[in-house]
């Protein structure tokens, strides 16, 4: 008997068993189907946002306007980002990069070197290959020298008492004073105020000359002078100062 209940037991089991293997192989059918239908709409929703990226590229262009990507091409810059156009337009031109890390860092303050680099890429000055910079502060094996040469010698950043400082951060004042040497930037048609700076100021005629091209928004409040700049603030600056479009933002 008790050999007899084995016998029917095992009997049971086996003839359950094709049905349990039956039901594991939907269940792990219906996964994978599931996953390759989520992985086709998610190719699906990056193509047709590249397609919408590309219509409204088109679309700018044809409007005379810059064009950009729309999708964020930094990590640290998204969408709603205040110089997130700026960023993507100098991006795609080449003129500015990330970090190793692949962030671009916005808040970090741009140094006087990396203003070199952007304004020489921007409109492919050079220095001749025999030029010996005056700055003594600027060796052979810095990594911005060819940049910083041509803006020597292209009279665009002269420095103090024979020095460039490089590395130093590019204050707002100086800022003005190499856009409108950069770009020739025409004399102002009239006089802006601002709460703390008068017409005394050393840069008051460079600084006065960006509030009337419309780069700088701070007429009739504080221009802050000394502050240093950042990396997105010198992005707004020079995309204005490069196109009109993002001067009437």
């Amino acid at each position: 008997m008790l050999y007899t209940g084995i016998v029917l037991g095992t009997v049971i089991i086996a003839g359950c068993s094709p049905q349990a293997d039956a039901d594991s192989s939907e269940e792990a059918a219906s996964v994978e189907w599931t996953e390759a239908q989520i992985a086709g709409t998610e190719t699906d929703l990056e193509k047709t946002k590249k397609r919408i990226s590309k219509v409204e590229k088109d679309l700018r262009e044809l409007k005379g306007e810059p064009s950009f990507s729309e999708e964020p091409v930094f990590p640290d810059v998204d969408k709603n980002y205040h110089a997130f156009e700026e960023i993507q337009y100098l991006s795609g031109k080449g003129i500015i990069g990330g970090y190793p890390n692949g962030n671009f860092q916005p808040g970090d303050t741009i140094s006087r070197a990396q203003t070199a680099k952007m304004l020489t890429a921007a409109l492919d000055l050079t220095a001749p290959a025999d030029y010996v910079m005056k700055a003594s502060d600027v060796s052979v094996d810095h990594h911005a020298y060819k940049q910083l040469a041509a803006l020597e010698y292209n009279g665009l950043m002269t420095g103090k008492d024979g020095k460039l400082m490089p590395a130093a951060g590019l204050k707002r004042s100086q800022m003005a004073t190499l856009l409108v040497r950069a770009f020739e930037l025409p004399n102002a048609e009239r006089t802006h105020s601002f709460t703390d700076i008068t017409e005394s100021y050393p840069n008051f005629e460079q600084i006065n000359i960006i509030a009337d091209q419309g780069i700088t928004s701070e007429s009739g409040k504080a221009f802050r002078p000394n502050e240093t700049t950042s990396r997105a603030q010198f992005s707004l600056f020079m995309s204005r100062a490069m196109e009109e479009y993002f001067r009437s933002k």
